[in-house]
């Protein structure tokens, strides 16, 4: 059976399955688990991607996020090589630890993003590790009840869908994951259609579309190389775009430079802030964000990027 094709669009939300490679164990002890959950705090965060929910068990992981940048696939394939080396070198050990091709399942957000939550934080007492999903100290249960996070984990995305103060939705919540007494559980996962899609068919149709018009990476362009075409095109010499500054002009082509570099080639969301000058990594996630609403509203931005793609190809 063929592969189910990646579909990546920003604001995707997937449910991500990653097991072990032969269905060996991805974490020895706690120390593992630890590790794991630091790295993927600190990819989410590099790579721009919400941590929604999660839970590790002994031979797999299951993930719930959400991509801003459409970015998956570079954010999935950091991380696991990352932890990858990690697990190899302290338990002497080489080759693939986890399959090839992890699971990432397309989740409608408006209708089943609550229930893949539910599902993912009931998955230890579905495999009779934990009686209670509240008792797994592995899994994001734990940092819903206590109403704060590691970092990276963004819970309000789960709570936000019922109405209220943050108290009264986590009550709401906790009632949906632990159901109210005598009610029966069901740890069944959400049904998938095709492999990859979480929704109905509307949602399928919705979710090709938008991959469908989706910016293609256009090649790995270096970042000197993409201010250089950004410079050419704006006429704004290279050390006034390396300065944060003020004037629209400015601001303009900074936000173009932040916009190829995320979009059409793989330049890294920490080089690029490095570059710009600005501390928050989310700062260049911003500016790609103005960009694509300039992109939709001024014909002269449009042209512009064009251009710039157009000059870094010849």
């Amino acid at each position: 059976m063929a592969r189910p094709v990646r579909i990546e669009y920003p604001g995707a939300v997937y449910h991500v399955i990653c097991r072990g490679n032969d269905r060996r164990a991805v974490f020895r002890d706690d120390q593992d688990r630890t590790r794991y959950l630091e790295k993927l705090s600190r990819y989410c965060q590099e790579k721009t991607v919400e941590l929604l929910s999660y839970c590790l068990l002994t031979n797999h992981v299951h993930l719930l996020l959400e991509t801003p940048e459409g970015n998956l696939s570079k954010m999935m394939q950091a991380f696991q090589t990352s932890y990858t080396v990690y697990f190899n070198k302290r338990h002497r050990r080489s080759g693939h630890l986890f399959e090839q091709r992890y699971k990432a399942l397309l989740v409608d957000k408006d209708n089943y993003l609550l229930q893949v939550s539910c599902y993912i934080h009931l998955n230890p007492v579905a495999a009779k590790i934990s009686p209670r999903p509240q008792d797994y100290r592995w899994s994001s249960y734990g940092w819903y009840l206590k109403g704060k996070g590691m970092p990276g984990l963004k819970t309000e995305t789960v709570l936000d869908y019922y109405a209220g103060g943050r108290a009264k939705q986590l009550t709401q919540y906790r009632q949906y994951v632990e159901g109210v007494a005598g009610e029966k559980q069901r740890y069944g996962a959400p049904a998938a259609i095709k492999q990859i899609f979480i929704g109905d068919e509307a949602f399928i149709e919705t979710a090709r579309q938008r991959a469908g018009t989706r910016s293609v990476r256009e090649g790995h362009y270096s970042l000197r190389r993409i201010v250089a075409a950004v410079s050419r095109v704006t006429g704004i010499d290279e050390k006034e775009l390396n300065r944060p500054g003020r004037s629209a002009g400015v601001q303009r082509g900074r936000e173009l430079i932040c916009c190829v570099s995320r979009r059409y080639s793989e330049v890294e969301l920490g080089e690029l802030a490095r570059w710009l000058q600005v501390k928050e990594l989310s700062t260049p996630s911003h500016a790609v964000r103005r960009a694509e609403e300039r992109l939709r509203n001024d014909p002269a931005f449009a042209r512009e990027l064009r251009d710039v793609l157009k000059t870094l190809k010849y």
